[in-house]
């Protein structure tokens, strides 16, 4: 017959056999000892009881001694003595920092409370100081305070807390809070469990396990969790049934190396049959991971009992899970009715939650006046979250629920600044900066943004960089800028990134672009749009990494849903701006651009109207679309876009109804240099002028363009003369790293400087390099006269074809006109023929409709002088024609029909190419193929046709 610790291992051995599965071969626990519960003990009879989240435990379980609920300590000072002993102070604040406690917690008073006791001269001041080292780590900024913590339970392990230590070795294993140093966390644990404290021993079951090199045996993992779990065992034969629940967190762990997601759950009910709190919450959470309905519907269930005992976390995770299912109606009352409870509690979150319902979160209108008084309910308790405080001063500055009140904001973005917020700080520092500040400070307004830095919130690191770049309240050090750039960057600001991306990139070497992805990677991680098109488009070149066209497709997608407009605009700029200027495809971003208009995306309108007005040998103008276009893209608050309307000169018509001076009004609204520097250039007051230059001057000019802006403004104003050339000296003092900026003082240099002409070329060669396309031209013309460079056929040829291939026309015409200026005379057309054709070739432009335009107006200009270049000039009007050019198609309608320009006269062609630019879209070919309609020009006439035509071509004029 055996013996009653073998059928407890039989009964072991049955019903915990996934553990078998496990790291360790032992079961969860080596077997109970024959446990006795006080009712039998008193009759001497001894049961048996199997260590199975199928048995009944309600039997053995001893109630844990009923704790009191909490005073009331809203109105102690956390400093004068209090009428409660140290020990009932101390009980209080772990009831108030408790997170599965059945009162309302209060964090903050309870480390008010221990911070107080850790003070006090009394016996449970070690357990004082522990539990305010807890508390400091369970905030969110807990990593600033690391040395605290550290100093404080050091403190408390030297007044004999061993806890102190299981928790110190943790924190070296978590490597969270304080740097990973899995030789402390064994020293700090060791001596924990040596002095008897089980919890350390799990530790250490957990840190041999992932550092099984520090371990003294290859199954210290496996003993120390048998040891732990043995304890835990007995602590059960006791009536501790609380460990039904630390079973399943043992499960799971996965720094134990288990996955036992079933077991968890059954020991986990077990524990909620006896009314186990933290069992219901844990396993409600554990249901919700998972998107099943039944799950969330047993999940809510789960969460409702731990409602009804009191449990505040699970009233607020209901509520928030009834407000997501169903934001009215009966899910709206019962939710709100949870938030009531605690909010007469006092408890802030609930306030918290009811302004995230009025913000809009869960789908209903926003209303900001009732967000606005949730939010200052919140924020006047003790326990408010920080976000709360950052939200309310947010609100408060930008007059989100009214006018704005900047005193308001000041007090509330101040105590969240000194508790530690560094979004606050920041917003302090934007309010309290600038050409007019909103707010006065009791400090300088950069010892915010320095301790926003400090803290490491990434866009204050980002501006913190900026003024260090650029010298503006601080000392000017490129050297720190970086640094800040780049810690910028691994705090996750995008915008950093992006810079850093650049920067690696412009290297143009496989290791710069392997990098630059890298910095994209994170930046598109972080949700940034620009940034994940770039990683596509990197994935599909291989650019700094192998090709990847599934990854390609799966970024692009990403990209596309999450903004379409900045997607489609980012991937249009690299094809007009690739790094090999052969793969530049205007026609293709132009159709890019055009397909996603719709999304009304300000600079992707300004961009796409460019390429209707800008010269281009590839595409066709279409100057009242680009007006149009340019008005949408102003209109949406592109200042680029309102100063193209100012040049433009538009009239109220043209312009959305409203002229270009209107538009140079509204520019200047915006305080952009570029739009007050436009307003001087129209002024016609010299003193008014003057002043709109001082006021230019008297800005922090950071960037080299801006310098290149004004200085290009003042240039030839006498009074401004010093102000010019120390512009100009400071752009020359440090290198530049704008192309745009360089061939702009290269241009100048060249006029102005004539002394120092190599300078200027060696300008002028880096911009060149840099991508400028105006100074890759001018460098090709250099090589071909012999100005400031030797005569080089084929670098002018090189340099030239690059800037062409970037779109420059006026590049391409310098090379057309080489190769034809060539012919020893003008009866000589065929001379020349070859290297056009081979310009063709090199520009990847044989079917490109510009190109034969352009060359078709270049010959039919030198048919006026000699009848030789007549067929030339044919051959390439009627290509240019048949490659779709509208304008190419009217020339050659008019040629038919006055038999000119050696076309043979035909009003039947003359009206077939004017119906094909007509049926093309060609706007300019809409009235007069109406009137050939009308008049039977070469075509069966037909009224009908010819007024819908004419009615078209109407249409578009208004």
């Amino acid at each position: 017959m055996p013996s009653g610790n073998e059928i407890c291992s039989a009964a072991i051995g049955r019903r915990l056999g996934s553990f078998r599965r496990t790291v360790f071969a032992a079961t969860l626990a080596l077997c109970a000892p024959v446990l006795v519960t006080n009712a039998i003990a008193a009759t001497a009879a001894q049961t048996l009881i199997p260590l199975s989240p199928d048995f009944d435990y309600s039997h053995i379980c001893v109630a844990p001694p009923a704790v009191p609920a909490p005073r009331n300590w809203n109105r102690w000072d956390g400093k004068s003595q209090s009428t409660l002993s140290p020990d009932d102070m101390l009980r209080d604040a772990q009831t108030l920092f408790d997170p599965y406690s059945l009162y309302q917690r209060s964090p903050a008073t309870a480390e008010r409370i221990a911070l107080y006791l850790s003070q006090v001269p009394f016996a449970g001041a070690g357990r004082a100081l522990h539990l305010y080292a807890r508390i400091l780590a369970d905030d969110d900024n807990a990593s600033l305070r690391a040395d605290e913590i550290v100093r404080v339970e050091t403190e408390a392990i030297k007044r004999g807390t061993i806890e102190a230590g299981t928790f110190l070795g943790r924190l070296y294993r978590e490597g969270r809070i304080v740097p990973a140093d899995p030789k402390k966390s064994q020293t700090y644990l060791t001596a924990a469990a040596n002095a008897g404290d089980p919890n350390a021993e799990v530790e250490l079951a957990r840190l041999y396990y992932r550092n099984p090199q520090i371990a003294e045996t290859a199954d210290a993992s496996r003993l120390y969790l048998n040891r732990a779990v043995s304890k835990m065992s007995e602590r059960l034969g006791t009536g501790d049934c609380s460990v039904l629940t630390g079973f399943a967190d043992i499960l799971v762990d996965p720094d134990l190396g288990l996955d036992d997601q079933q077991g968890a759950a059954q020991w986990l009910q077990a524990a909620v049959k006896l009314g186990d709190v933290r069992a219901m919450s844990t396993l409600a959470r554990r249901y919700l991971q998972d998107s099943d309905a039944a799950n969330r519907q047993q999940a809510m269930v789960l969460l409702r009992q731990a409602s009804v005992l009191g449990h505040s976390a699970s009233r607020l995770t209901l509520a928030d899970l009834l407000l997501s299912t169903s934001a009215e109606g009966s899910s709206k009352n019962e939710a709100f009715k949870l938030l009531a409870q605690e909010a007469e509690r006092g408890n802030p979150r609930a306030f918290e939650m009811k302004a995230a319902y009025y913000r809009g979160t869960y789908g209903t209108e926003a209303n900001p006046g009732l967000e606005l008084q949730s939010l200052q309910k919140a924020a006047a308790l003790p326990d408010v979250n920080l976000r709360t405080l950052e939200q309310l001063g947010i609100m408060y500055a930008r007059g989100s629920a009214g006018a704005p009140n900047f005193e308001l904001a000041k007090q509330t973005l101040v105590r969240a600044a000194d508790l530690g917020s560094p979004r606050s700080a920041f917003e302090l520092y934007n309010l309290a900066s600038g050409e007019k500040p909103s707010i006065r400070l009791d400090k300088d307004p950069l010892t915010y943004l320095k301790a926003a830095a400090d803290h490491g919130l990434g866009v204050a690191m980002s501006e913190l960089s900026s003024l260090y770049s650029c010298g503006t309240g601080v000392e000017k050090d490129r050297a720190k800028a970086h640094i800040w750039l780049e810690k910028a960057g691994a705090a996750g600001n995008a915008a950093s990134l992006l810079a850093l991306a650049d920067e690696a990139s412009a290297k143009r070497t496989y290791d710069g672009n392997a990098l630059a992805l890298k910095f994209l990677m994170q930046a598109a991680e972080q949700g940034d749009v620009e940034a994940m098109m770039r990683v596509s488009l990197s994935y599909r070149d291989g650019r700094g990494t192998t090709k990847d066209a599934a990854a390609a497709d799966a970024w692009y997608k990403r990209a596309m849903t999450a903004d379409a407009g900045v997607a489609t605009l980012t991937e249009a700029q690299a094809v007009l701006l690739p790094d090999a200027p052969e793969e530049r495809d205007a026609m293709r971003a132009r159709a890019m651009l055009e397909a996603s208009a719709h999304t009304g995306n300000p600079e992707l309108l300004f961009e796409l109207a460019r390429l209707y007005i800008d010269p281009d040998p590839t595409l066709e103008p279409d100057p009242k679309k680009a007006a149009a276009l340019f008005v949408a893209a102003a209109s949406k608050g592109s200042i680029s876009a309102m100063l193209r309307l100012v040049d433009m000169k538009v009239t109220a018509a043209d312009g959305g109804g409203a002229d270009w001076q209107r538009w140079l009004t509204r520019a200047n609204a915006t305080g952009d240099l570029r739009a007050l520097l436009k307003q001087a250039e129209f002024e016609s007051d010299p003193e008014r002028q003057a002043t709109i230059f001082k006021a230019a001057l008297s800005r922090p000019l950071c960037q080299d363009k801006e310098k290149v802006q004004v200085a290009a403004a003042i240039r030839t104003v006498p009074r401004f003369k010093q102000d010019y050339l120390g512009l100009f000296d400071q752009l020359l003092a440090e290198p530049m790293k704008d192309p745009g900026s360089e061939y702009q003082v290269a241009r100048i240099m060249l006029d102005e400087r004539p002394a120092e002409k190599a300078k200027a070329i060696e300008l002028m060669k880096a911009a060149a390099e840099g991508g400028k396309r105006e100074a890759m031209r001018e460098i090709g013309r250099m090589y071909s006269t012999g100005e400031g460079l030797p005569v080089d056929e084929n670098n002018s040829y090189m340099w030239l074809l690059k800037s062409a291939r970037l779109g420059d026309e006026a590049a391409l015409q310098s090379l057309v006109t080489e190769i034809l200026s060539q012919q020893a005379t003008l009866d000589d057309p065929s001379r020349g023929d070859e290297k056009v054709e081979a310009l063709l070739r090199d520009l990847a432009a044989q079917n490109s409709p510009q190109v034969a335009m352009f060359l078709s107006r270049l010959y039919l200009r030198l048919s006026e002088g000699s009848p030789a270049f007549t067929q030339a000039a044919k051959t390439w009007t009627l290509k240019a024609a048949a490659l779709g050019n509208g304008s190419a198609m009217i020339k050659v309608s008019d040629f038919y029909a006055a038999g000119t320009h050696g076309f043979e006269h035909s009003d039947t062609k003359s009206t077939e190419w004017l119906s094909k630019a007509a049926h093309a879209g060609y706007r300019g070919a809409f009235e007069k193929y109406a009137i050939a309609l009308q008049i039977g020009f070469g075509t069966k006439a037909d009224s009908e046709e010819a007024q819908r035509w004419l009615s078209k071509s109407t249409d578009l004029a208004n």
